[in-house]
């Protein structure tokens, strides 16, 4: 009996050092959000996977996942930690030889921005529940929020009557290089479309022919660039970010292509972001919400430097929409500049906009 207690002792304590050096030897973390560019409290999942690939169960699991600070949990209270920078949240269970547990986790955050899933930790239980081994698993996910939606009557006003603007203006203007051919003088065209070449030619009055149809090309420059940076300047930011989407969503919904440029910096994986090329359409518009879901206040350049970058590189013809949380007189060079190669008066949007709109709501 005492020969049989002893072995059982050493194949306990064989047993026991093996669960406690190797319970998560083979054992992998990873966590998958279901999307990664999402709008406000737009609800999504995260699935979480704990493989054990070896033929030996873990009788016991303590999984620690580091969630971003601002989300949003459907999960039992208890098993949440809100921290300073993060949400914690506990999960306990076994794994059975090559069994796969999954975990999936319905959230929202509210907050515009980029938000990360960085880290997870494991402490794989021993065999008599004693001691823990810990493992732990870095994670290089992340969500990006787009800016808030808005609905602002008086912006949507003056967005539409610049962009009406325009469209009179290339209607109107004359301009050489949209001629596509010529036709006979009828009376009521200005003298000055007269084609005296062409109407030597045929012999008869002929004017020139315009394309009036061209599509309109618009710039939208967004300055982030404040004096000092403060709680109030960094809410005017935040501002200037739903300015743009609203804009870019009545350039999408009436068919007109633009480009993008800005001076602010992003945060994540996305690498330098300042510019965004011509186009129109879903993919255009969710390239240009993720950069401002990644966008931060702090700005890469002065605006007078976007403002005199935009110049260079801009057709004659364009017309520019500028997003600033406050106007500087330092920029006024750069502003005349743009304007003489304009085929409009610049279309300035600043935060008091929405200000004025929030007043008359709770009025």
């Amino acid at each position: 009996m005492a020969v049989f207690l002893i072995f059982l002792a050493i194949i306990l304590f064989a047993v026991q050092k093996y669960s406690l050096q190797y319970a998560l030897h083979r054992v992998y973390y990873g966590c998958e959000p279901s999307q990664h560019l999402i709008d406000p409290d737009e609800p999504f999942t995260i699935t979480s996977v704990v493989e054990n690939q070896k033929p030996m169960m873990v009788p016991f699991v303590r999984m620690v996942e580091n969630f971003p600070v601002d989300i949003q949990l459907d999960l039992d209270k208890s098993a949440i930690y809100h921290g300073n920078n993060e949400v914690q949240v506990t999960s306990r269970f076994y794994l059975m030889p090559k069994q796969v547990y999954t975990r999936t986790v319905d959230a929202t955050i509210t907050q515009r921005g980029c938000h990360y899933f960085r880290q997870a930790v494991l402490y794989g239980g021993d065999f008599l529940g004693m001691k823990e081994n810990v493992q732990y698993y870095n994670n290089h996910q992340e969500v990006v929020v787009m800016p808030k939606s808005v609905d602002c009557p008086a912006l949507n006003k003056t967005l539409g009557d610049y962009l009406g603007d325009i469209s009179v203006n290339r209607f109107i203007l004359e301009d050489p290089v949209l001629t596509i051919g010529f036709r006979e003088y009828t009376g009521r065209e200005p003298m000055r479309a007269i084609s005296w070449t062409q109407t030597s030619r045929f012999g008869k009055m002929m004017v020139k022919n315009y394309d009036h149809t061209l599509d309109l090309s618009i710039t939208i420059l967004l300055n982030v660039k404040v004096p000092l940076r403060t709680d109030e300047s960094e809410a005017l930011v935040e501002d200037c970010f739903r300015l743009v989407r609203a804009s870019c969503e009545m350039l999408e919904d009436k068919k007109i292509k633009y480009n993008f440029s800005t001076n602010a910096s992003i945060a994540g994986f996305a690498g330098s972001w300042s510019e965004i090329g011509e186009g129109l359409g879903g993919n255009h518009f969710l390239t240009v919400m993720e950069g401002l879901g990644r966008a931060t206040s702090i700005a890469t350049e002065s605006f007078a430097t976007t403002l005199d970058r935009a110049y260079h590189k801009a057709e004659s013809g364009r017309s520019f929409i500028i997003v600033t949380p406050y106007v500087d007189e330092d920029w006024q060079s750069e502003l005349q500049k743009l304007q003489e190669i304009s085929a409009a008066p610049i279309c300035i949007l600043t935060p008091d906009m929405l200000k004025d709109n929030e007043e008359v709501a709770n009025a």
